[in-house]
C-alpha cells in the first residue's frame, strides 16, 4: 500500500537533492561513498523531471505520450504518469534550477504515492544514511524496487546513434539548430556564396560586385570580368532576387562567360533588362542567348552591341523572336550581318509583332539584304523604333524605303544615316514622307542628298497635311536660300524641328538654257510690228503705204525709223536696227513690198509653234499638280531638275 498521512493523505515524499558539482568533488573526495545512490537518484529525478516539467502544446500532446509510455514501460515507475500529462501538472512549481528540475526548499517535490518498498528506499536516500558501503548493493536495491532498467535510463540522450534505438521522439531536433552548437551554419546569402566561389576558384572577389550586389542595378562596365570571373560572379547571380538590370559592358567575357550567365539566368524571374555590350561573345554566346530567352520571359530589354557576333547567328535570332513574344527591344548594332543574316531578320520581322525597339545599324547589310529588311517592315506591326544606319541602302534602298513608308502605320522613329542615299533617291523619300502619318523622327543626316536632294525632301514634308514629323536631321548638309525660306515656312506653320550643316550663299550662275519660246516671241521686233498692223486694222500692204515716203515702194532705215516713231510702237533703235535686218533678205538696204510679206509668214510660223509649247506646258503643270497629289517620286525629280538648270 502507499504511504498515507494522518488524514488520508499522501506522504509527502522527498527525494535526495540532486547532486551539484560540488557535492558530487565531495563524494569523490569521501572515496565514492554514497555516489552510486546520488547517480541513481539523479537518474530517477532526470526521468521523472522529464516527464513532470514538459510543457508540450495540445498539438503535440500524442507524440509525447507515446514517448512517455515507452518510458514508463521501462522504469515501471508509477510517477510517471500517463495519458493525462498534457492535461495536468504532476510537480507544484516553485523553483527550477539551471537543470530544468523543480525544487521547493531544494528539495525535489512530488504528490505521487508510493509502495512501501519505494517510499523506504527513497527515504535512505533523503536522509544519506544506512547506505550500504558495497555500490552493488545500492544497485541491487535500486533494480529490486524500480525495476532492471532503470538505471539505463540516465543514459538516454548521451549517444545519438544509440538513443534512436531506446528513446525515438520527435522532440529531438538537429544538433546544428541548437543554440551554441559548435557547427558553424553555412552562409548562404548571395555575397557569401560568392566569396565562397572565390574561394574555391581561387581568384580576387570584385569589390565593386559585393557593394552593389544588393542593389536593383548592377552597373560594372569595362572591369575585366573574363570568362572565369563572370563564372564566380554568375553562380552568386542564383540566389538573388533583388537586381532587375545586369549591365556587364566592356568584360571579355567572351562565349563562355556568356554561357555561364545564361545558364543561371534561366530561371530567374526577376531581371529584365540584360546589357552586354563589347564582350566578344561570338556566335557562341549569341546562341547561348538566344537559347535563354526563348525559355525566359522575364528578360525584355537586350543589348547586344559589338560582340562580333557572325552572320550565321541570324538564325537563333529568328528562332528566338518567333518563340519569345515578351522582348521589346533589341539592340545588335556594330556585329558582322550580310545578307543571309538579313534573311533571317526579315522572316523574324515578319512574324514576329511584339518587338517595339530594333537597332541592326553598323552591320554588314549590303542593298539586296537592306531591301529585304525594309521590304519586311510594310507588314510588321510592333516595332516602333528601327535603326539601320551605316549600311549600304543606295538608290534601291530608297526605293523600297518609299514603299515602306506608305503602308507602314506604326514606326514612330527611323534612323537612315550614312546609308548612301544618293540624290536620286530623295524622290522617293520625299513621296514616302508625303503620305506618312505616324512619323515622328527621322535620321537622313550624312548621305550624298546634295542641297536640291534636301529641298525635295522638305517639299515632301510640307506637303504632308497630317504634320505629324516633329524632327529631321540633314546631319552637315549644306543647304541653299530655297531650303532656309521653306525651312522658315514649316516651323512657322507647324511645330518641327529642322536639323542641317549651313546655308551657302548664292552665286550668280550662267543661264545654259535659253529664253522659253514665248517670252522670246513677245520680245520679237517682228511680233511687235506684227501687232500693231493687226490693233490698227491695217493690212501689210498698207503698212508700206505709209512708211514709203518717196514712193519707191520700197522703205529704208531711214523710211523705218520714223514711221515706227510716227505710229507710237514700242521698239527701240537697236530693235528698229534688228528688224531692218531681218526684213532685207537681199541687203539692198531697202524692204520691199516682197520682203515684208516673207517677214509677216516667219511671225505666223512663230506664234503657232508658242502656242504649242503653252499648250505643252499647260499640260505638265497639270501632270505636276497630278503627282504631287499622289506623291508620285516623278514629281520631285521635276522639282529636281527646275532648281538644279
Amino acid at each position: 500500500m502507499p504511504g498515507t498521512g494522518s488524514a488520508g493523505r499522501p506522504t509527502l515524499v522527498k527525494p535526495p537533492r540532486l547532486p551539484s558539482s560540488t557535492k558530487l568533488q565531495k563524494g569523490l573526495e569521501d572515496g565514492g561513498k554514497g555516489e552510486t545512490i546520488r547517480k541513481a537518484t539523479s537518474r530517477i529525478g532526470s526521468a521523472v523531471s522529464v516527464a513532470s516539467t514538459s510543457r508540450m502544446s495540445e498539438k503535440d500532446a500524442a507524440g509525447l505520450i507515446t514517448d512517455l509510455t515507452r518510458l514508463k514501460a521501462i522504469t515501471h515507475d508509477i510517477r510517471i504518469p500517463a495519458k493525462e500529462l498534457p492535461h495536468r501538472r504532476a510537480i507544484d512549481l516553485e523553483d527550477r534550477n539551471d537543470d530544468g528540475f523543480e525544487f521547493n526548499d531544494g528539495v525535489f517535490q512530488t504528490e505521487v504515492a508510493l509502495p512501501e518498498e519505494q517510499l523506504d528506499i527513497v527515504k535512505r536516500w533523503q536522509e544519506n544514511t544506512e547506505v550500504s558501503d558495497d555500490e552493488s548493493n545500492i544497485d541491487d536495491d535500486i533494480e529490486d524496487v524500480f525495476g532492471e532498467d532503470v538505471l539505463s535510463v540516465s543514459s538516454l540522450g548521451t549517444n545519438p546513434d544509440d538513443d534512436a534505438d531506446k528513446y525515438d521522439t520527435d522532440l529531438e531536433g538537429d544538433v546544428a539548430d541548437m543554440p551554441g552548437s559548435e557547427k558553424l551554419e553555412e552562409d548562404m546569402t548571395p555575397k557569401g556564396r560568392y566569396l565562397k566561389i572565390c574561394e574555391d576558384m581561387g581568384i580576387q572577389p570584385a569589390t565593386y560586385f559585393i557593394k552593389h550586389m544588393s542593389e536593383t542595378e548592377l552597373v560594372m562596365k569595362f572591369h575585366g570580368l573574363g570568362p572565369i570571373g563572370m563564372k564566380a560572379m554568375a553562380e552568386s547571380l542564383m540566389i538573388n532576387t533583388i537586381l532587375e538590370k545586369i549591365d556587364l559592358e566592356g568584360n571579355y567575357i567572351l562565349g563562355e562567360g556568356t554561357s555561364h550567365l545564361t545558364r543561371v539566368l534561366k530561371e530567374n524571374v526577376y531581371v529584365t533588362e540584360l546589357v552586354l555590350t563589347d564582350n566578344k561573345m561570338g556566335t557562341e554566346g549569341a546562341k547561348a542567348i538566344c537559347e535563354l530567352l526563348s525559355e525566359n520571359k522575364t528578360i525584355i530589354h537586350l543589348n547586344l552591341s559589338g560582340n562580333d557576333i557572325e552572320d550565321s547567328a541570324a538564325e537563333y535570332f529568328y528562332e528566338m523572336l518567333t518563340r519569345n513574344a515578351a522582348i521589346k527591344t533589341l539592340l545588335l548594332q556594330h556585329n558582322s550581318f550580310e545578307e543571309k543574316g538579313a534573311e533571317w531578320f526579315a522572316m523574324a520581322l515578319n512574324e514576329n509583332v511584339s518587338l517595339e525597339s530594333l537597332d541592326l545599324s553598323w552591320c554588314h547589310f549590303q542593298t539586296k539584304g537592306c531591301v529585304m529588311i525594309v521590304e519586311a517592315l510594310r507588314e510588321n506591326v510592333g516595332l516602333k523604333y528601327f535603326d539601320i544606319s551605316m549600311n549600304g541602302f543606295g538608290l534601291e534602298g530608297a526605293k523600297a524605303m518609299e514603299e515602306t513608308l506608305k503602308e507602314n502605320k506604326y514606326l514612330i522613329k527611323l534612323n537612315l544615316s550614312y546609308c548612301r542615299i544618293p540624290l536620286e533617291g530623295t524622290p522617293h523619300i520625299a513621296a514616302g514622307l508625303q503620305t506618312n502619318d505616324t512619323l515622328e523622327e527621322l535620321n537622313i543626316g550624312f548621305n550624298p542628298l546634295s542641297a536640291e536632294g534636301g529641298f525635295a525632301i522638305l517639299v515632301g514634308i510640307e506637303r504632308n497635311t497630317t504634320k505629324i514629323l516633329k524632327l529631321i536631321d540633314f546631319g552637315n548638309l549644306m543647304i541653299r536660300k530655297n531650303f532656309k525660306e521653306l525651312c522658315d515656312r514649316l516651323r512657322e506653320d507647324r511645330p518641327i524641328k529642322i536639323k542641317f550643316g549651313g546655308v551657302l550663299s548664292d552665286q550668280p550662275r550662267a543661264k545654259k538654257k535659253e529664253d522659253d519660246p514665248l517670252t522670246k516671241l513677245l520680245n520679237d521686233p517682228l511680233n511687235k510690228l506684227k501687232r500693231f498692223v493687226e490693233e490698227a486694222g491695217y493690212r501689210m500692204i498698207d503698212l508700206l503705204k505709209q512708211f514709203d515716203t518717196d514712193n519707191s515702194w520700197t522703205i529704208s532705215l531711214e523710211e523705218l525709223q520714223e514711221g515706227v516713231k510716227k505710229t507710237g510702237i514700242d521698239l527701240s533703235d537697236p530693235e528698229i536696227n534688228e528688224l531692218m535686218k531681218r526684213l532685207d533678205k537681199d541687203g539692198n538696204g531697202e524692204i520691199d513690198f516682197s520682203e515684208l510679206i516673207e517677214g509677216d509668214n516667219e511671225n505666223r510660223l512663230a506664234r503657232r509653234e508658242v502656242k504649242k509649247y503653252v499648250e505643252e506646258m499647260q499640260q505638265k503643270e497639270e501632270q505636276k499638280e497630278k503627282l504631287a497629289s499622289g506623291a508620285d517620286p516623278k514629281s520631285y525629280m521635276q522639282l529636281l531638275e527646275d532648281t538644279s538648270a
